[in-house]
């Protein structure tokens, strides 16, 4: 892959990456409870973490091994998978906020996931895989945030 393909795959990654700490950050402000308030903060600076290793791979190609979680496969618990998509407004509330999340990072899951593929066998195949990984955890997390203060709720 020439060197110009790889670092156009890693600006978008890094986008992506910057949308969601833009997301998460928003949802902040519309966290009910303190625990919530944590719990974006912690996906906020997650997002970070990525988008920093992506960046500094950009810089050295030799850091590609450095990102990505080294941990086994995470489960998909599926809740928000059949929920109708809808739009973040500037009103939205923090269940709408963690539907929408928790699709993105199904979302962002998908794109990771086609790029290892595509990429299979390489350096760059292996770190998408494990950036795939690391947000379907998000969307784990998400899930079981949607879970408990939601459902929780109802």
């Amino acid at each position: 892959m020439s060197e110009q393909n790889w670092k156009a795959i890693i600006e978008a990654a890094v986008k992506v990456e910057e949308q969601s700490i833009a997301l998460y950050t928003m949802a902040l402000e519309n966290a009910k409870y303190p625990s919530s308030r944590v719990f974006l903060k912690e996906l906020v600076e997650e997002e970070r973490h990525h988008k920093e290793k992506l960046e500094a791979i950009m810089k050295d190609k030799s850091k590609i091994s450095e990102l990505g979680s080294h941990g086994g496969a995470v489960q998909d618990l599926k809740i928000v998978d059949m929920f109708e998509d809808t739009p973040l407004t500037e009103g939205s509330d923090y269940e709408a906020i963690l539907v929408y999340a928790a699709k993105r990072e199904k979302s962002t899951y998908d794109y990771y996931k086609t790029l290892a593929l595509g990429l299979r066998g390489t350096a760059m195949g292996e770190l998408f895989s494990k950036l795939a990984q690391e947000e379907l955890g998000h969307k784990n997390k998400l899930e079981r945030e949607y879970d408990e203060c939601v459902f929780t709720e109802n």
